[in-house]
């Protein structure tokens, strides 16, 4: 899903309050309004109360754990915010800490947050190092069969799927779903959440109809144990717009973004940043249908609710930007293309770094705009740099790697090349063909998504 689609940042927002000791009232008073603050989507507020407790914490020498809370939260709200750096501080602090309490629920629990923000840097090994840290924590705290385990299983299969490891993600996206079935009940948030992302595994996968089947089963129980106008079913709505879109299935897809874009605006209002993703989404339906203007202003208003949200230079900003961009190349507006293209450019490579598989995307979009405008010697080094970036991040064997080759050969056939464009066009169907878990087919027509946190997918909290 391309809001990926998005979009949202998960948060694996995992507080250790009841198990606790000694804990002072006053920080505790301060903690729990920062958690709801947090809860309400006011990230900076949320901040400063959690920087208030943080100092509340270090006033005893005794409350070592009080202060490893309060990081951990103070973290996780600098990352909800895309205030990368300040997280990362406040994350290493709290990993220092955790060394001395290296079998408490806390560590784990700031392992696996900082795992995601390691994944959200594009910092997929150390991500898969932290995500096992706390697994292996959680095992011998409660052992293999817990609810936190089957969450940080849940995590690690996520990134497993962005990692193209498809047979790994199943295996460990199954098993957390059976643990969570039989510890918290076939209808609990927690089992929800695995079967939506196990569904979009097999959407990934090219597995249409076990990804519609489950996520019309997770729709049906939301809608009937929380209601039609609740928030979970919006991020269901969504998802299952998104397979129907990937199989260019629009008039099935559109009502159902319609539908989640209604319920977020009436639970959270208009310009709530969880409405952008799906803004998006209906863009890239209206544009395939045809109706350029309408998704211009879907993409003009999902930029604007991430501007005003979370500031004119965060992450969330490029997939909009982009989407921006390539449909001013349909429109042959080029200037305005190439403008959108460089700001999308410019803000990843400050807030993800310089190599990041989000990165490599909008290098693909632009190198194509170059291309259909026969600007081949400006088109060539991006398809380059995107083939180099895409490999470093996410491996040479991943199903993006061969759609960046197969796009690139058809470059290398407009230039007269096509002895090469040949030998990519060849390693692209290796890659496809020596894929254990998917088809050839779902390989070389990988959605764009695939290389996104998703705003509004589910991974546990």
């Amino acid at each position: 899903m391309k809001v990926s689609q998005i979009l949202h940042l998960a948060v694996f927002f995992m507080v250790g309050a009841a198990s606790l000791q000694a804990q002072d009232s006053r920080w505790r008073q301060l903690q729990a309004m920062g958690e709801e603050l947090f809860g309400r989507g006011r990230y900076a507020e949320a901040q400063k109360t959690f920087e208030t407790a943080l100092r509340e914490s270090e006033k005893s020498s005794q409350t070592d754990l009080q202060r490893l809370q309060s990081l951990n939260s103070l973290a996780t709200a600098f990352q909800q915010q895309g205030l990368l750096d300040q997280a990362d501080a406040k994350y290493a602090q709290a990993l220092d800490l955790s060394e001395k309490y290296p079998e408490h629920d806390l560590a784990a629990k700031v392992s696996n947050n900082l795992a995601q923000l390691r994944n959200t840097q594009g910092r997929f090994a150390e991500a898969e190092v932290l995500y096992l840290r706390a697994l292996a924590i959680q095992k011998k705290l409660y052992g293999d069969r817990h609810p936190s385990v089957a969450i940080t299983l849940d995590n690690l299969a996520m990134l497993e799927v962005r990692l193209g490891r498809y047979a790994d993600a199943e295996k460990n996206l199954l098993k957390a779903l059976d643990v969570s079935q039989k510890t918290e009940g076939a209808e609990h948030p927690q089992t929800l959440t695995k079967m939506n992302n196990l569904a979009y595994l097999y959407s990934r996968l090219g597995r249409y109809q076990d990804a519609e089947r489950l996520y019309k089963k997770v729709l049906a129980t939301r809608e009937r144990t929380q209601g039609r106008e609740n928030l979970a079913v919006s991020i269901t709505l969504n998802n299952l717009g998104d397979l129907f879109r990937l199989q260019g299935r629009y008039e099935a897809a559109e009502p159902l973004y319609r539908r989640a874009l209604l319920i977020n605006e009436k639970v959270l209002g208009t310009d709530n940043q969880r409405n952008a993703p799906v803004l998006n989404n209906l863009a890239m339906v209206a544009r395939n249908k045809g109706r350029l203007a309408e998704a211009e202003d879907f993409y003009l208003r999902a930029i604007a609710i991430n501007e005003k949200s979370l500031g004119p230079q965060h992450a969330s900003l490029g997939m909009p930007l982009t989407n921006l961009a390539e449909l001013y190349i349909h429109l042959q507006r080029y200037t305005d293309a190439e403008r959108f293209y460089r700001r999308a450019l410019t803000i990843l490579e400050a807030a993800v770094g310089p190599d990041h598989a989000e990165i490599a995307f909008a290098l693909l979009s632009m190198a194509e705009g170059y291309r259909v405008q026969r600007r081949y010697d400006e088109a060539e080094p991006l398809f380059q740099r995107a083939i180099a970036m895409t490999e470093k991040t996410l491996g040479p064997d991943h199903p993006q790697v061969a759609r960046t080759l197969t796009i690139y050969a058809v470059l290398l056939r407009a230039t007269k090349r096509k002895g090469e464009a040949a030998q990519w066009e060849q390693r692209a169907k290796a890659i496809a063909s020596n894929r254990n878990s998917e088809t050839a087919t779902g390989a070389l027509t990988v959605d764009y998504g695939d290389l996104r946190d998703s705003a509004l997918r589910e991974q546990g909290k």
